[in-house]
């Protein structure tokens, strides 16, 4: 194996991160601030996943990347005001529970509307043709998930730290009370938060959708997986789902080198190795944006 083929490798487990840390983002976004387990987050990225292959099908990529986000924040929006917000005071089992619950109502509708069968997604034509980047030819489609990824964690970090929005956000969940005495409307804000990680969930379809294809069961298949990577980095931290996203994306990326039926494992042993040294995870956060 020679270092091009290595550093080929690395750059494909940063690309396997990448859309770990998008789909992780949006889970550990909702339970680091509401404090719910949402299970149908997994759902919300097939629902992203199919809305840009209709839209770029039908009509355009530039309608797809622009439409499909929007149209998840709403669509997270409502049910946070239709559902989720009934469950913030209940047992994570509840939330679990009717999460999951929704999850499998929204696979079944997807299977209804459009078939059980495995579509091709392609990205726009211009990302099909291999790159020379130096370490050899690479898709310009996989490249772009890094960049996109790395905006969106700069943009979410910006959000969370250096604006009003962010700050009352992170101080409602330190004493919600105080913050209401202050007359400010935390509900609203908690709607904008739960329909935020869906707008993340959006943007994991747009990028991961075309890497495979798309079909009813791909929520699901990602859904443990992205849980891992938030449990592993810490409940709630942020930079815990960044940093354990890209150790899983890294090890799934070598070990094909080695053993590529062990590919698709090794995330779960990497996980157990790293709960049984530090059990709340890398970075340990509860409830709090670190």
């Amino acid at each position: 194996m020679d270092i091009g083929h290595l550093a080929m490798q690395l750059l494909t487990g940063l690309q396997l991160g990448a859309i770990y840390i998008l789909i992780a983002l949006g889970l550990t976004l909702i339970f680091g601030t509401l404090g719910v387990a949402n299970f149908a987050h997994g759902a919300l990225y097939m629902i992203g996943a199919y809305a840009a292959w209709v839209m770029a099908g039908e009509y355009s990529w530039w309608l797809a990347v622009v439409a499909t986000p929007v149209a998840l924040f709403a669509i997270g929006v409502v049910l946070e005001r239709g559902l989720i917000r009934f469950f913030y005071e209940r047992p994570v089992t509840d939330q679990i529970l009717v999460t999951f619950g929704l999850a499998i109502v929204i696979q079944e509708l997807i299977r209804w509307m459009f078939g059980s069968s495995t579509q091709p997604f392609m990205p726009p034509m211009w990302a099909l043709v291999p790159t020379d980047i130096g370490i050899g030819l690479y898709p310009p489609w996989r490249l772009l998930i890094i960049a996109v990824t790395v905006v969106v964690v700069l943009g979410l970090y910006g959000l969370l730290n250096f604006t009003r929005f962010g700050l009352v956000v992170r101080a409602g969940m330190r004493d919600d009370q105080m913050v209401r005495f202050l007359g400010i409307n935390l509900s609203a804000r908690f709607t904008i938060i739960f329909g935020l990680g869906a707008f993340l969930a959006g943007v994991a379809g747009i990028m991961g959708g075309p890497t495979a294809a798309v079909s009813p069961g791909m929520g699901m298949a990602f859904l443990v997986p992205s849980f891992l990577v938030v449990v592993t980095g810490g409940m709630g931290s942020i930079a815990g789902a960044i940093v354990a996203g890209l150790l899983f994306g890294e090890a799934q990326a070598l070990m094909t080198l080695f053993i590529p039926s062990m590919s698709y494992v090794i995330i779960y042993l990497v996980a157990a190795v790293v709960l049984s040294i530090m059990p709340r995870g890398l970075f340990g956060a509860k409830g709090l944006m670190e």
